[in-house]
């Protein structure tokens, strides 16, 4: 019985061998494997190295500007690559590395990021069992670069002079910055551990110095991987449809404001005399000051400066740019989320449209802090790998055969999907218009609870009166404040039933819309100026309204115009003080304007709803005028307001 028991023991012990031992030849199989497809890479290049070190000191500038920067090595069992590798470029205005913990152990950083308990606690431990735990380097906020290291990339992030421990004074202007980066170019390219192959990443402004970067043409420069990149920031970011967008100003000036406070010193400067030194050569020149100014004191487009400069057509905006962009040839691929802080997917669609390297498009379900990030929707790393690997190593890959547009559906209670395309706007997209009309939908407690039907109104006089409600808000973290934390968008019920809505009757089918809407609204009021605000929800069967985009227009900023670039065939308006347009009392204006692009699929059983507002009060500056003034936004025959929704048919 025994000697039974022993033998089944045997046996079970050598199948259990057996097991594992075929398991580890199925995974080293698979690990070789040669597999590149959307969000998955593997067996095109080795890992051969097993870790990285941190190096940081000053280059300079030909005009002797001393720049703090980064620079990560691959190593392997501890010891540095020996031999050039093809370099990772970050050129940035918010600090290459963060100090998180002071000398008294305090974290100083938890503000900035708005960080949990299990976060502080995760920092905590690190600070305590890591030799660079009391920093927040590029690599420990960029995660797909410790693959890339391992793969025989080198990665450099430079701070732009006035910022962080880099010498001199910050000059926002593009052209500027990217006579700066021309010069780092040729310097990193001159460096024993640089093979002369250089490519660039990062997101907001170090997306949009990559665009200027290639301006120039430096032959150094063979690929770009901008995330989230404004190309018009007046209207994208700055001040949308013409109203200041003071969520972003507030954030921006106190955000780079608290940079200015968690710098870090280079490796040599070990009393920190150096960065005092560069503090004080830029006391009252910071980036955080000089955005307070420009974010108010030049409204429009063609605000000038004291030195007769229009900022918002030349230096502080990347499409004049173009030309000079298109001739350097340098492969980009673009990322960018759905509720992006650059009007959504706006901007870099636009830049799509109006460039011809070639080029890729991600467009994910993501605001502007989730965009460099691995999530449920896509292993991003991957893609960054394929990329730099398929135009700094040559590795043929397969990448620029694939569709030059991937995009998410997103879906309600749903899990959404990723399509692809060739073009945009999508070629099978059928625009319709939903009319706004009368009647009680019994789905908000609104100032009117109007319908929205496909069918044009029939009545020649009709109209929805409406006092302006100065309290309507689309929440405090609107996409609009989503930089260092997620959006969080509240049930949007409630700011309905203080506006105008048009809902659908429930859905009898699912319906896509995918592409960028456009309002427009047809009104009479007393007020000489109105700043009009357009959602569109998603209305579930428990009566929850759910934000998925919108669109803002100030009334005296309505003027359509010709745009300098190609704009999608999209309405659009100059916000030039000269082409301003005050409403003339009582007689019936229209407003004409694209909502932020989206995609998303509404289901079966919801409805549809737009909700009109003439203020919101979380997140952008609207005048208010007392007593508040009265409009009647008109939906008969000869005015009849609508929606156009894109609307796509799948077979």
């Amino acid at each position: 019985m025994k000697n039974t028991k022993n033998k089944v023991a045997i046996i079970s012990l050598f199948l259990i061998l057996v097991f594992v031992g075929l398991l580890f030849l199925y995974k080293r199989q698979s690990a070789s494997e040669k597999v590149s497809d959307f969000g998955k890479y593997q067996g095109y290049s080795e890992a051969i190295y097993d870790g990285n070190e941190r190096h940081s000191d000053y280059l300079n500038l030909s005009d002797g500007t001393r720049l703090a920067y980064d620079l990560y090595l691959p190593t392997n069992k501890g010891v540095p690559a020996d031999k050039p590798l093809p370099v990772l470029f970050k050129y940035t205005p918010y600090l290459r590395t963060f100090t998180i913990f002071d000398k008294d152990g305090n974290n100083i950083i938890a503000d900035l990021f708005n960080l949990g308990w299990k976060e502080k606690a995760y920092l905590r431990v690190r600070y305590w069992l890591d030799k660079r735990g009391h920093l927040m380097d590029g690599v420990f906020r960029n995660k797909y670069l410790q693959n890339m290291l391992k793969h025989g990339y080198a990665v450099i992030v430079v701070e732009r002079p006035g910022t962080g421990a880099s010498f001199g004074v910050m000059n926002a202007s593009f052209e500027v910055g990217a006579k700066e980066v021309n010069e780092i170019l040729d310097w990193i390219a001159t460096q024993k551990w640089c093979n002369g192959n250089i490519g660039m990443y990062g997101d907001s402004f170090q997306a949009m110095i990559q665009f200027a970067a290639a301006a120039t043409g430096n032959p150094h420069l063979k690929a770009l991987f901008p995330t989230s990149s404004g190309l018009d920031t007046y209207s994208s970011v700055t001040y949308p449809g013409g109203v200041l967008n003071k969520t972003f100003a507030s954030f921006f000036s106190w955000s780079t404001s608290f940079l200015e406070q968690v710098p870090t010193p280079v490796d040599s400067d070990k009393d920190g005399s150096l960065l005092a030194a560069a503090r004080k050569e830029r006391t009252g020149a910071t980036l955080g000051k000089q955005s307070e100014v420009w974010f108010r004191k030049f409204p429009f487009r063609d605000s000038i400066t004291s030195d007769e400069i229009k900022i918002w057509e030349g230096g502080a905006n990347l499409y004049p740019l173009l030309d000079r962009i298109n001739k350097s040839a340098v492969p980009v691929y673009m990322t960018t989320g759905w509720y992006d802080l650059f009007s959504g997917a706006h901007d870099m669609f636009l830049w799509y449209a109006n460039l011809t390297m070639p080029k890729r498009l991600l467009v994910r379900p993501a605001d502007h802090s989730e965009v460099e990030k691995d999530q449920f929707d896509l292993n991003f790393g991957a893609e960054v790998h394929r990329w730099f690997d398929y135009w700094l190593k040559g590795i043929d890959n397969g990448i620029m055969k694939e569709p030059s547009i991937y995009y998410y559906v997103m879906s309600g209670l749903k899990k959404g999907a990723w399509q692809t395309s060739n073009q945009w706007p999508l070629a099978n997209q059928k625009l319709t218009r939903f009319y706004f009309n009368d009647g009680k939908t019994g789905s908000v407690a609104s100032i009117n609870d109007g319908f929205l039907r496909p069918e044009p109104p029939g009545q020649k006089e009709a109209a929805d009166a409406y006092t302006v409600d100065y309290s309507m808000t689309s929440g405090k973290y609107s996409r609009w404040y989503a930089v260092n934390w997620p959006r969080n968008y509240p049930n949007m019920k409630t700011n309905d039933e203080k506006g105008l809505t048009y809902t659908t009757p429930p859905l009898e089918s699912d319906m896509e819309i995918t592409g960028h809407p456009v309002a427009n609204l047809w009104f009479t009021t007393d007020a000489l100026d109105l700043d009009f605000f357009v959602y569109l929800e998603e209305v579930d069967n428990s009566g929850k309204s759910t934000y998925i985009t919108e669109g803002i227009l100030r009334s005296s900023h309505r003027r359509l115009n010709k745009a300098p670039y190609s704009n999608l065939g999209l309405p659009y308006h100059s916000h030039y003080k000269s082409d301003l347009e005050p409403i003339p009392v009582g007689k019936p204006i229209e407003l004409i304007f694209s909502l932020q692009p989206t995609s998303y699929r509404f289901l079966k059983g919801s409805r549809l709803r737009i909700t009109i507002a003439l203020a919101d009060t979380d997140n952008f500056e609207t005048p208010i005028i007392n007593p508040a003034p009265k409009i009647h936004l008109l939906r008969n025959t000869p005015h009849a307001s609508c929606i156009e929704l894109p609307i796509i048919h799948r077979r």
